[in-house]
């Protein structure tokens, strides 16, 4: 997978999806992992293809935009605080309190499907999403996606 310690953030207080994800890619855009191009492709894409999902009453997200906006793979991991709200990726109409968000920036287009199924499978694990939920630091994230057998 594709986890950088510096782009994790726990507990990461915000009022909305806006600035939630200014955040994020803020600090993608800081360590040269996207371009500037990417923060406004990846808006303009939750818009029509929303990332907002659901398993075991944990909403997740997984914000991520075109390959051609992208310098190098990588992932950039949130907790939040309290919940934000983001459509549902399966019905618009629906919206789901999101409590933990991997934006994705692939370089490549076939990363993404992989990258993708490994994500599902941790969505599944109850266990290491309750961890992820409480973790407060960057040895404790890596040590939850190992046993998880996602990092």
């Amino acid at each position: 997978m594709y986890f950088d310690h510096r782009l994790c953030f726990f507990q990461l207080d915000v009022e909305n999806q806006d600035q939630l994800l200014d955040k994020m890619c803020s600090k993608l855009y800081s360590e040269g992992f996207v371009k500037d191009t990417y923060v406004g492709a990846l808006k303009e894409r939750e818009k029509e293809y929303p990332t907002g999902i659901l398993f075991e009453n944990t909403g997740f997200a997984i914000p991520h935009t075109d390959s051609k906006h992208v310098n190098q793979s990588q992932i950039c991991f949130a907790s939040l605080k309290k919940p934000i709200v983001f459509k549902d990726m399966t019905n618009k109409e629906n919206e789901i309190s999101v409590e933990l968000v991997f934006m994705l920036a692939m370089s490549q287009p076939h990363e993404q499907v992989d990258t993708l199924q490994n994500l599902m499978m941790l969505f599944q694990d109850v266990s290491a999403v309750e961890k992820l939920k409480q973790c407060t630091d960057e040895e404790t994230f890596s040590e939850i996606l190992k046993s998880a057998n996602v990092y």
